[in-house]
């Protein structure tokens, strides 16, 4: 009998065990994921943005190489935090982080953006750092490969068949040493932009100050510079973009196209390059001219007093090439090359000026929205030309003065398309079937379609197409 009570007291407990078990089992962890700061922006931390905040030991748990970092509530009656650090390969760690601990955390990343608010403009905040990425770069740097360093290696080798091989080794090379970086680190969409846009500039300013040391203008001295201007460009760029955002990145890259395009322009309308000996000074100037430009750049990019997005600087490509458009226009016939330089100068930064007012300022482009923006602008233009390829008019005039009114109203209807996000306010600023470009406190530039479309029909009334309002 005792025997039997024994047995079924195991049993008992043996049935309880289970049931706690299977309890256990169905009472999953849930984890809901939150934000870094108490602004609720930051909601992943890349190994860029964690040198920017100025996260370290003991508050900032990570080290080493890793992709991002996120922080998760858990959803008990611990109240507590996990954060959760994706690194290479998939491979994901845990730390447990407690509610002061992520009120420390929350607090450290208000004073960055405080201390950064205060040194720069508003995109000067490191929660707008770029993210990772890792196919572009490792296809942007085989394109380097193939279109830079490439053709350099193989000018170098004398024998076809080594040139031919230095080529492909070269080419192929690039893309294994472009993959295997990524394997160990992280690289952010700013570096993969000023690394593909350095080491194009860096060979090319490499020929040029060649040219303006030796006068020359050929030979396989030329290749070498391509190559290592390219090589060192590439790293510079690297090295710069790490802890910048995408819009530092687009701005120093495209502040020094502009200082090299207006150094040219300048120099050219005041005839330097047709003196004996004063093309080689001007060349070293152009090329210190675009040095210049990658701090002015980033200036702009960090301290214009309204927000500047990577989409923005691309807007400004637009804008630019329709200014040089408009100019070409309003040439004289068989202007002197002086006229030439002086008028395409004064049209791209007449259309920057612009571009910078109108579109800049009261927008916040995306990168894909700048995109359109190009390609809206070049399929009015190609639209347009249709008018003079039909009056089988080879009138010059006529001809750019097509491109640039069709290239403006394509960037106007495009703008109306894609409705980009007002600068400040979170909503597009197109309403009643117009795009307005501007703002209340500069110039506005209204476009109606409607009235477009009534005046090409050929209805009588006013039809007030385009507006601009001071």
């Amino acid at each position: 009998m005792r025997y039997l009570s024994r047995l079924f007291l195991r049993i008992l407990l043996l049935l309880a065990g289970v049931l706690t078990a299977a309890q256990r089992a169905d009472a999953q962890a849930r984890e809901r994921p939150v934000a870094f700061d108490s602004a609720g922006r930051v909601t992943a931390v890349t190994p860029p943005l964690a040198a920017r905040l100025g996260l370290t030991a003991p508050l900032w748990p990570v080290s080493g190489d890793y992709l991002d970092a996120r922080l998760y509530a858990l959803d008990d009656a611990s109240g507590g935090y996990v954060l959760v650090v994706r690194r290479q390969r998939e491979v994901l760690e845990r730390y447990g982080v407690d509610s002061t601990r992520r009120r420390d955390l929350a607090a450290a990343i208000g004073r960055a953006n405080i201390t950064d608010l205060a040194r720069g403009g508003p995109d000067a905040i490191p929660t707008f750092i770029s993210e990772p990425v890792r196919g572009s770069f490792v296809v942007s740097q085989t394109l380097l490969g193939a279109l830079v360093f490439g053709p350099a290696a193989s000018a170098l080798v004398d024998d076809p068949t080594g040139s031919v091989a230095a080529y492909l080794a070269v080419t192929g090379g690039a893309f294994f040493l472009a993959a295997n970086m990524t394997t160990g680190s992280s690289v952010s969409r700013a570096q993969n932009h000023l690394s593909w846009h350095s080491a194009r500039r860096g060979a090319i300013a490499a020929d040029l100050l060649l040219y303006s040391i030796t006068g020359n203008d050929g030979g396989r001295g030329y290749a070498a510079a391509s190559l290592l201007g390219g090589i060192a460009g590439d790293v510079l760029g690297f090295t710069l973009g790490e802890p910048m955002t995408d819009a530092e990145a687009h701005g120093t890259s495209h502040g020094s196209t502009v200082t090299a395009a207006l150094a040219l322009g300048l120099m050219g309308s005041s005839g330097m390059f047709e003196r004996n000996g004063a093309g080689r000074v001007g060349t070293a100037l152009i090329v210190g001219a675009g040095a210049l430009g990658y701090p002015l750049g980033l200036k702009y990019a960090r301290s214009s007093p309204y927000r500047v997005t990577a989409g923005d600087v691309g807007t400004l490509v637009t804008t630019e090439l329709l200014g040089m458009s408009a100019a070409a226009a309003l040439l004289p016939d068989s202007p002197n090359e002086k006229v030439v330089y002086a008028a395409l100068t004064g049209g791209f930064a007449l259309g920057a000026i612009l571009g910078d007012q109108l579109l800049v300022r009261p927008y916040d482009h995306t990168e894909s929205e700048s995109r359109l923006v190009q390609v809206g602008a070049a399929a009015g233009a190609l639209v347009a030309l249709a008018v003079p390829v039909l009056a089988r008019s080879d009138n010059t005039h006529l001809i750019f003065g097509a491109i640039s009114v069709g290239g403006v109203l394509g960037t106007l209807l495009t703008e109306q398309l894609i409705a980009p996000q007002a600068a400040g306010k979170g909503i597009g600023m197109l309403r009643g079937g117009e795009a307005t470009v501007g703002n209340n406190g500069g110039a506005n530039l209204r476009f109606s379609p409607q009235s477009a479309l009534l005046a090409g029909l050929g209805l009588k009334g006013n039809h007030s197409v385009v507006s601009l309002t001071f």
